[in-house]
């Protein structure tokens, strides 16, 4: 597949500049970083999270007042497409321990680990299972695994790149989990770059102030993904998985805990009811929305499923009319 003609603009300028950069970079010259006023005029000018008119204020709803991308405020503003006439709520068609919503790294990880505290789970996933950001991942996972490194290291990297807005007993939770997570990912299979000696490879990456980017060649997720879905698959006994049925609706009980969700089979065109004892949504992000045009390198599927579904109270179970549906981000 060729490139657009606005891409292919822009190749041809890069390629134009090219040989005074080259230059440039044999005379031990760079171009002078951007200031903090002239970042901030960049992205105004390009991107969506920093321009005005690609934003507006949701008008209906729990989230009516908050400000949103325009794409994303209109999405929390739309209708449920369940049709009461084709879907029976008083019908249970799977009923399981742990409903995971998303067969991505987070989903497919969430199950295997619930698999392994005793649960029956499923998995339902919009495409097929893997089809996610996490194996679209080329560079690598930080993780302070090594002996100059520590997860304090990691975590003030962390907030700094973050520009010091970012949730801090989340990103706490990263630094000091992700060591965990490259031993437990090596323990299912996984297969990080090595030196001969048997040593992880570790590089530097964008803010980081110790080399601990570990990554598999340039595939890193495609290996992530290739490991834990083969461990999944392996517990068949445990772990269903549901291909192409996305989840459409969440169902509550009566104390208005998540206790379910409604999907949509897309080759059949049927509605089915999953009961399920607790709900793990990782339905990823929403890059393919594609807010104000702009580009994106996420997966095809990464369309904010998981943040605007419709809310089924149990009081609708029982009814042959439309249900009460709430739509909440």
């Amino acid at each position: 597949m060729g490139y657009t003609p606005e891409l292919q603009e822009l190749i041809e300028k890069v390629e134009a500049t090219r040989p005074e950069r080259v230059a440039m970079a044999k005379r031990n010259e760079h171009y002078p970083a951007l200031t903090m006023a002239e970042r901030k005029e960049v992205l105004s000018k390009f991107h969506p999270d920093y321009q005005e008119d690609a934003k507006q204020t949701v008008k209906v709803g729990p989230n009516k007042g908050d400000v949103f991308q325009e794409t994303v405020a209109r999405l929390l503003e739309s209708r449920s497409i369940i049709r009461p006439d084709k879907v029976n709520l008083n019908t249970i068609d799977h009923e399981t321990d742990v409903l995971v919503i998303g067969g991505g790294g987070a989903g497919t990880s969430a199950a295997i680990m619930a698999a392994d505290a005793g649960c029956n789970v499923i998995i339902a996933n919009k495409l097929r299972h893997g089809d996610s950001n996490t194996i679209m991942a080329e560079g690598g996972i930080q993780a302070a695994t090594q002996e100059c490194d520590s997860p304090y290291y990691h975590f003030l990297d962390t907030i700094g790149g973050g520009h010091f807005s970012n949730q801090r007993d989340l990103v706490a939770a990263l630094a000091k989990d992700a060591p965990l997570s490259i031993s437990w990912l090596e323990s299912l299979g996984m297969i990080f770059n090595k030196y001969d000696d048997g040593r992880t490879v570790v590089r530097h990456c964008g803010g980081s102030s110790r080399k601990r980017l570990q990554s598999s060649g340039d595939m890193t997720g495609a290996e992530i993904m290739r490991v834990i879905r083969d461990e999944a698959r392996n517990r068949e006994n445990q772990i269903s998985i549901l291909e192409f049925s996305p989840a459409v609706e969440l169902l509550l009980d009566s104390e208005g805990k998540c206790a379910g969700a409604i999907l949509f089979n897309m080759e059949t065109k049927e509605y089915s009811i999953v009961k399920a004892k607790a709900v793990v949504m990782a339905t990823g992000g929403f890059g393919r929305l594609h807010v104000k045009g702009f580009a994106t390198t996420n997966h095809y599927g990464a369309t904010m499923d998981g943040v605007s579904w419709p809310i089924v109270p149990e009081s609708a179970i029982n009814r042959s009319t439309q249900p009460s549906i709430t739509r909440r981000a």
